[in-house]
């Protein structure tokens, strides 16, 4: 049987040891993600353009041509995996009676619908992550100083999504991006995207 102390030392040492241990797996999937992205990357960044350029596209329509949304926001973020993290976004606002602790029970509250897509290099060769958001955040008046209106999530029944997907690069074309952009213009639904259950990854908890 292993005395008390020996055992100590060896939980101390194995805590010592962890973080070499994670920052060698860390650095093992930053390489695999960069052997993927110099494998894929004409198609990849082919597909973010493109995508982008319909974007830009419909922002410049019309401001009646873009309704319910205003504007799609695109964005190179920044990551430690350096995985040419990209992110697509917009939203609309809308109105929703529901139900109150208090008198009145009913109310109508006013939501911003956000919809975000996040398009990164997998560590696996071929394929890229893309993580799809469909959330709403609800108006309510905070007692601050400035007396402004800050966005806070509300037990309201609408449905929200956080979930990512596993997708071959070279399947990434501009049908696709089509139907990327018409979800992000509120025309169809998270159903009528060209991502499947074959492609599902994972679910995410609300944060």
């Amino acid at each position: 049987m292993t005395h008390w102390l020996e055992e100590a030392e060896r939980e101390e040492q194995l805590k010592k040891q962890r973080p070499t241990h994670e920052s060698a797996k860390i650095q093992d999937k930053i390489f695999r993600i960069n052997k993927n992205f110099e494998a894929n990357k004409e198609a990849y960044e082919k597909f973010i353009d493109n995508l982008h350029d319909l974007c830009e596209r419909a922002n410049h329509l019309p401001s009646e041509k873009r309704e319910p949304w205003n504007h799609i926001e695109v964005k190179s973020r920044e990551s430690k995996l350096d995985n040419h993290l990209y992110t697509f976004s917009t939203d609309e606002r809308l109105d929703k009676v529901v139900p109150t602790s208090r008198f009145p029970f009913f109310k109508k509250q006013h939501f911003k619908h956000i919809r975000q897509i996040y398009f990164a290099v997998s560590k696996e060769m071929g394929k890229c992550e893309i993580e799809v958001k469909d959330d709403y955040l609800a108006k309510t008046r905070l007692n601050l100083d400035d007396g402004k209106e800050s966005d806070k999530p509300s037990i309201d029944g609408l449905p929200r999504i956080k979930v990512v997907f596993l997708y071959d690069i070279n399947d990434l074309n501009k049908e696709n991006a089509m139907k990327i952009l018409d979800w992000l213009a509120f025309k169809i639904d998270v159903k009528s995207l060209p991502f499947g259950e074959e492609h599902f990854k994972i679910r995410k908890r609300d944060s």
